[in-house]
């Protein structure tokens, strides 16, 4: 390995190094075109549970275009392209075998599907798999360059990139999955009890200061017990579940629900008054009676209760007060029979 090949490599491992997929991705548009003497390239992240392939990454004008065998079945969702691993036969012998796919004339060989690409004036196409200890991660695609053909050399650079690709990209994925998980609920997939008290700490603040509304939802699945002892607990977690789904549905842009701990959840609403975190909790209790789970011999149903609070900065100098006021109201609803909202009102300090 010559000085200039090696500190070609130690330039680009250090500019990938990072811990943001997206800022990974800025660094592959910006440098691998020039590196690798290509005109084009894709990165599809897969996803190995869902045999899908999603394309996160790529320097092309018109994503449609890239792959025309996959333009009837690539789905869009805002800005990620996705595709059945099996409608791209380079793609997926790729994953599969582990192994690299180089074609000097892909118009002719077997993966060709009979499309033509015209932004394309090299017939040549490249498809590696990303792995980390044998995990496929991705796929990289390399097409179109300054040369008719893809020699060694630009082969075997091209291998030792995505070396370092693979090891960024897998980290940065662990990363993500690890800081989501610090600040998320395991079973439910919602904030957890730490991550909705520090963004009920932070507007709480914010309401003090400039004297703007907050209130908070405290919601107790009633009668979560008899759940778990008569159709197990596995029912009861699927219960959370869609409860903690209908929550992020109901939720505007800046609030927030978490799980505050066992079947009980917390809501924070910046900006709502009383009144309108009462619209918001009845809005809940009463699609959650309407919601019916499936059980070995019948189905049944969950109710609600809640107990709503607002911030008075008369009477409240702590989250905790708040809390307080929303989980008296909450005690009040199941001692009045379940399945109902109650507004909370502090007391004035004296």
């Amino acid at each position: 390995m010559d000085q200039h090949y090696y500190q070609e490599l130690m330039d680009f491992y250090k500019a990938i190094s990072l811990l943001s997929l997206e800022e990974i991705f800025t660094v592959l548009v910006d440098r691998l075109p020039s590196i690798l003497s290509i005109h084009y390239f894709t990165l599809f992240l897969y996803d190995k549970d869902k045999r899908i392939l999603n394309l996160s990454c790529h320097n092309h004008p018109q994503e449609w275009n890239y792959f025309p065998e996959l333009s009837n079945s690539l789905k869009t969702t805002q800005s990620t392209f996705s595709t059945p691993l099996s409608q791209s036969p380079i793609m997926e012998t790729a994953i599969l075998s582990g192994q690299y796919i180089l074609e000097q004339c892909f118009s002719n060989s077997s993966y060709n599907r009979g499309k033509v690409n015209p932004l394309f004036k090299k017939d040549f196409f490249v498809t590696i798999p990303l792995m980390i200890e044998k995990e496929i991660v991705g796929v990289l695609n390399v097409n179109d360059g300054e040369q008719d053909t893809f020699d060694q050399s630009n082969l075997e650079l091209t291998l030792d990139l995505c070396e370092f690709i693979s090891m960024s990209v897998s980290n940065a994925i662990l990363y993500e999955k690890t800081r989501k998980l610090a600040v998320t609920d395991g079973l439910t997939g919602i904030s957890n009890r730490h991550q909705v008290e520090q963004v009920l700490q932070s507007e709480f603040k914010r309401s003090m200061r400039y004297d703007v509304p907050l209130s908070v939802i405290l919601l107790d699945v009633d009668c979560f017990k008899d759940v778990n002892d008569t159709h197990g607990h596995q029912k009861g977690d699927d219960v959370l579940v869609v409860v903690a789904s209908l929550l992020k549905k109901v939720c505007r842009a800046n609030d927030i629900a978490g799980r505050y701990g066992g079947e009980e959840f917390l809501m924070v609403l910046p900006q709502s008054n009383a009144k309108g975190a009462f619209k918001i909790a009845e809005r809940v209790r009463e699609e959650m009676m309407k919601m019916s789970f499936a059980a070995d011999k019948s189905n049944f149903s969950v109710t609600a209760s809640c107990g709503v609070a607002e911030f008075n900065k008369d009477s409240m100098e702590n989250i905790d007060q708040l809390v307080a006021v929303a989980d008296q109201a909450l005690y009040e609803a199941k001692n009045g029979g379940r399945n109902k909202t109650i507004i909370g009102h502090a007391k004035n300090k004296k």
